[in-house]
């Protein structure tokens, strides 16, 4: 785009030779003005002065601003180049180097967010002021207004954009069912953890130590509530999952705790609260821009942006677990924080499982942690060979088992598959904890019924709404005509030609082949629009939604995303469950497009045939969704309680 307008005002730029013909041309016209003016005056006399002076006027126009406008789309346009690549080279550099540490990646990612900023201004106003300048010269100034409106829409867009990337965070404090631990209720505890400061040699212990059901292993700045003697937590907290320590000996747990620790001494903590926060609001904004033309430029921009940094984000992530595990190994042999982390590994999944399935079965009189035990015991849990051959992806925030073992220079895995062929209850959740462990569970089993009272009666009153079937049609009457239109000129472009009396050479042949191509593309996209028009596009039922091109109905519950966009069509992306298998994809009248790979169908409307459009079922099919994951859930708990 930029390149296509500096091309426009180098081509209007007007050569001296121009110029001299226009002042040539001003004054015959001027001459011819004085010529009519001295004869008498008729309707005729009258328009052709009116011709003659809009001419004069035109010509005055190209003399005196038709070159300072082509220089100015020459600047803009290049302005815009120029200010992306810049702007490209800087943030590639700054990505390149922002995973070297915390400190540095904060430094960078906000030194890249001020350049994204300045950025969002330059290169739509530059390339709209770019064509802007070509449009003065080859109208000769006679849409200024529009331009003028067009330039404040501009900026109302710009300013929309900059308010979405400077918007106030909101930030709400994160519930926590837990224990806190203290030197007075558990010193046993407490002086491990002060052993391990000492070691690692902590100015200072972390403020707070909860002990909890679900939340894993980790330390946190974060302001929590601590659930239920309603308690607010700021500082650093340690938390201890007593899900997973059920599971570990005393010093694969000081293992653990040191490695949590050890985030602490790395000053890992040290990052703005606001870092992440910054991050997702990156993606809201090039999501806006997605969804506009003009801005497509900052959208690419913005998106190398978001890659450049996103590589760096995640290589401090896993600098930072792999400084961790080095410290832990200062106060711990190897092996312990080996096992520990391999059955933190194994472990994961079937205790997620685990408190999932004592949610739904909340009426239980089973204790949380003597349900997850006896959940466990009953399931498969995968071998660590298996485990350890899983390959990284780029959306994991910490380094895979098998890189994090690596990075410890940990050499015996096969002893190590050995001791985890079955993983054990140690009887380290009685010894350290027997003062903490009931309180918690009691505390926990209460708030966990209370959650699923509250949830079982708000299914209940989304179960039997929205019972209503609708089926859309395609339309695009509107549309039709317009490619009709459309088909029609280039045919009598292509007659025209055709029955011209000029001399028939080869660019006389080649133009008319090229204008034929045209003209039965242009008619072969009428046909196909022709038989789209009235076709179903979709059905929406109670049971899920209907298209034409499977066989059954997609259920409500299979459906994880949808999403309706409105850039050229209107288009329906709808995502579904990875593990679900739609059934055999057939051809049908309706714009449908299903990509097997991700699970993804892509549904593409014109005009609506109805009286529904496309955007006014968003609702609709977020309550139908809503409504089946309801009817689901409800009926986990209704089988449970059987």
């Amino acid at each position: 785009m930029p390149l296509l307008s500096i091309r426009l005002s180098f081509h209007l730029y007007p050569s001296p030779q121009q110029l001299e013909s226009i002042n040539q041309e001003i004054i015959q016209l001027s001459l011819q003005q004085q010529a009519l003016l001295q004869q008498p005056e008729t309707p005729n006399n009258y328009s052709q002065r009116c011709e003659i002076t809009n001419k004069i006027k035109q010509h005055n126009f190209t003399l005196t601003y038709a070159k300072p406008l082509a220089i100015g789309g020459i600047f803009s346009g290049g302005m815009c180049i120029f200010t992306g690549v810049i702007a490209l080279l800087l943030i590639q550099r700054l990505g390149r180097k922002a995973g070297k540490s915390g400190k540095q990646l904060h430094t960078n990612f906000t030194s890249a967010s001020y350049i994204m900023r300045a950025i969002l201004l330059i290169l739509p106003i530059s390339l709209f002021l770019s064509f802007s300048s070509s449009l003065f010269i080859l109208t000769d100034g006679l849409i200024l207004t529009k331009l003028a409106i067009g330039l404040i829409a501009v900026a109302g867009l710009c300013l929309s954009i900059w308010e979405i990337y400077n918007k106030k965070n909101i930030t709400a404090e994160t519930s926590v069912n837990g224990v806190l631990i203290t030197s007075e209720t558990n010193p046993k505890l407490y002086k491990l953890i002060e052993k391990i400061v000492q070691k690692l040699e902590l100015n200072v212990m972390p403020d707070n130590i909860v002990f909890c059901i679900g939340h894993g292993f980790k330390i946190s700045n974060q302001t929590i509530y601590l659930y239920p003697r309603q308690t607010i937590l700021t500082g650093n907290t340690l938390y201890l999952d007593s899900t997973y320590i059920n599971y570990l000996t005393l010093a694969e747990l000081s293992s653990i705790i040191a490695h949590e620790l050890s985030h602490i001494a790395s000053n890992d903590l040290s990052l703005p609260k606001n870092f992440y926060r910054q991050i997702d609001r990156l993606t809201e904004t090039i999501t806006s821009f997605s969804r506009s033309r003009l801005f497509y430029p900052a959208y690419l921009l913005s998106k190398h942006y978001y890659c450049s940094f996103n590589r760096a984000i995640r290589q401090w992530n896993c600098s930072r677990e792999y400084r961790a595990d080095s410290n832990a190994l200062k106060i711990i042999p190897k092996e312990y924080l080996a096992l520990a982390l391999s059955k933190i590994h194994l472990l994961q999944v079937p205790i997620n499982q685990a408190l999932d399935n004592y949610y739904h079965n909340a009426h239980t009189t089973h204790l949380p942690l003597d349900y997850v035990t006896h959940y466990i015991a009953q399931s498969e849990i995968p071998s660590l060979s298996k485990l350890l051959k899983k390959q990284p992806s780029v959306y994991d925030t910490h380094p895979t088992l098998a890189q994090r073992l690596s990075a410890i220079k940990y050499r015996e895995l096969n002893r190590l598959c050995g001791l985890l062929i079955s993983i054990s209850p140690t009887p380290l959740l009685t010894e350290l904890f027997s003062h903490e462990v009931n309180a918690l569970q009691a505390n926990y089993q209460k708030n966990i019924r209370k959650i699923a009272e509250t949830n079982i009666n708000y299914l209940k009153k989304h179960i039997n709404n929205h019972q209503q079937t609708i089926t859309i049609k395609q339309g695009g009457i509107i549309r039709l005509l317009l490619r009709s239109l459309l088909a029609s000129l280039f045919i009598l472009i292509t007659y025209a030609f055709l029955i011209a009396d000029e001399k028939h050479d080869s660019e006389w042949l080649i133009t008319v082949i090229i204008l034929s191509i045209i003209s039965i593309f242009c008619l072969r996209r009428c046909y196909k629009m022709y038989q789209c028009i009235g076709s179903p596009l979709l059905t929406i039922t109670p049971q899920g939604l209907v298209l034409p091109c499977f066989e059954k109905a997609i259920p409500w519950e299979q459906i994880i995303h949808y999403q309706i966009n409105e850039i050229m069509y209107k288009k329906l992306n709808v995502y579904l469950s990875p593990a679900f298998n739609p059934g055999k994809f057939k051809t049908s009248g309706a714009k449908i497009k299903y990509n097997r790979q991700n699970n993804h169908i892509q549904i593409t409307a014109y005009e609506i045939k109805g009286k529904i459009n496309l955007p006014d079922c968003a609702p609709l099919i977020s309550d139908y969704i809503i409504t089946a994951t309801a009817r689901v859930e409800l009926q986990l708990f209704t089988q449970n309680k059987e």
